[in-house]
């Protein structure tokens, strides 16, 4: 099982002092965020350092802000995560191709599009979820223009890249469709042609 995973790199934010404290201290905290884990049905949790040394292990994504802009901002679990965790399985990866790449990103929590800029993502593997084409999904997270981060399918991002994408209408096509096949290279017939003997 692999439960905990190393972000692609450790990022520098800010933590809620009340989620952190239960209510007892408000204010924003310092912190490295460097792990992330994954439960089945649970929001991801994040697991940070605090400036006087200490771990913080199981925090909400709705609890840090990347940007001190994100300190008065309104954010809810459900504006920082679309789906929960699929399984215990995961692996974390940083694109090369989505490195800092802009995007648009579809809150459905909010019923509109804000901007943003990747992060990285989990890739869940293992469960139900991943293993039924129709159900899987990859979790992209993203800084958002409004100090926040969030995370997100990629069915709800439009990436800008300037030297190829032309997407102005913040609008996909209407004629994607969510994949619902695997595909077996084995399944074709054998063709005789090349038998398995040949080197």
């Amino acid at each position: 099982m692999t439960h905990a995973a190393n972000l692609p790199r450790h990022l520098y934010v800010s933590v809620d002092r009340s989620v952190m404290s239960r209510g007892q201290k408000d204010g924003w905290e310092d912190a490295v965020w460097f792990g992330l884990t994954s439960i089945p049905h649970r929001a991801w949790g994040c697991t940070v350092m605090l400036q006087c040394g200490a771990l913080y292990r199981g925090l909400p994504l709705s609890a840090i802000a990347h940007d001190q802009v994100g300190h008065d901002q309104g954010w809810e679990l459900k504006d920082a995560q679309r789906w929960d965790c699929f399984g215990w399985n995961f692996t974390t990866i940083e694109y090369d191709y989505l490195r800092e790449l802009d995007c648009s990103v579809w809150l459905a929590s909010r019923q509109h599009w804000m901007k943003g800029s990747y992060l990285f993502t989990a890739e869940p593997y293992g469960d139900g979820y991943s293993l039924e084409p129709s159900q899987t999904k990859s979790h992209h997270f993203i800084a958002l223009c409004n100090g926040r981060i969030t995370c997100v399918p990629g069915n709800n991002i439009l990436w800008q890249e300037s030297s190829f994408t032309r997407n102005k209408s913040l609008a996909k096509p209407d004629w994607l469709r969510v994949q619902t096949q695997t595909y077996h290279a084995e399944e074709q017939a054998f063709d005789d042609v090349v038998g398995e003997e040949t080197a």
